[in-house]
């Protein structure tokens, strides 16, 4: 069976998480697609938050480029949801509406479970030691109310279980998930906390991948996003998580 390091190169480039990064003749992205990609990481990561204005003329400063870029890489963004009409020709960081998490967490219920399935079936000992790390990273950061540590860590637990599945197309798909998942956390639990439960759902799925119990570590994965959603939905309508 290949090991997840055979398949580290099929998986998605951060060039390529959020849409079709077009390239020019050199092979490197283009103007607009450097643009949107970085404007749509500092939304996902709470740089930028819900009402900020967005200024052409700023950004054009920015990323050193003429506004036609600009112009392009933020009626994408607006058809896309991620920015909104304000005042006159201008455009907003879209705050997240409740609907949006639900479209999230169904992607989620989809690739998770199977992603952990896969996991404890393929994965190795440098991958389990890593995985390891990454959770015991995610109970220090809670324990030590340092949320964005706690995010990233969340994040980077789940980004690994994908690649122990080592399925370059799940990779694709859970890239463009979690984007969304970073920004719906950062929005929501930066202010709210984490309850202690997420990390220990994700001690328990590590440990059933660990005894390569495929089964039960995919049950575990769709229960836990389902808490997730839970948990975000209760922290937007503000009511603390227990």
């Amino acid at each position: 069976m290949p090991s997840p390091a055979e398949h580290a190169t099929s998986r998605a480039t951060p060039a390529h998480r959020g849409r079709g990064v077009a390239m020019t003749a050199s092979g490197a992205p283009s103007r607009t697609d450097r643009v949107y990609e970085a404007i749509v990481d500092d939304i996902c990561t709470g740089r930028l938050t819900p009402g900020t204005p967005l200024r052409q003329e700023r950004l054009a400063e920015r990323f050193e480029v003429s506004r036609q870029p600009i112009q392009q890489a933020l009626l994408l963004l607006r058809n896309q949801g991620l920015l909104r009409d304000f005042g006159r020709r201008g455009l907003e960081v879209a705050p997240v509406a409740a609907d949006l998490v639900g479209h999230v967490y169904e992607l989620r219920g989809v690739i998770d479970g199977p992603a952990a399935r896969l996991a404890a079936e393929r994965h190795d000992e440098p991958w389990l030691a890593r995985a390891t790390e990454i959770v015991e990273a995610g109970h220090r950061a809670r324990s030590e109310g340092a949320f964005a540590q706690m995010i990233a860590a969340d994040v980077e637990f789940h980004r690994a279980v994908v690649d122990a599945a080592a399925n370059p197309l799940i990779a694709e798909s859970a890239e463009v998930m979690w984007r969304n998942v970073h920004r719906l956390m950062s929005e929501v639990l930066l202010h709210d906390g984490g309850p202690l439960w997420v990390w220990e759902d994700h001690t328990d799925i590590l440990g059933a991948i660990a005894r390569r119990d495929g089964a039960e570590a995919e049950h575990l994965a769709v229960r836990h996003a389902r808490h997730a959603q839970w948990m975000i939905l209760e922290a937007m309508s503000g009511v603390p998580a227990t």
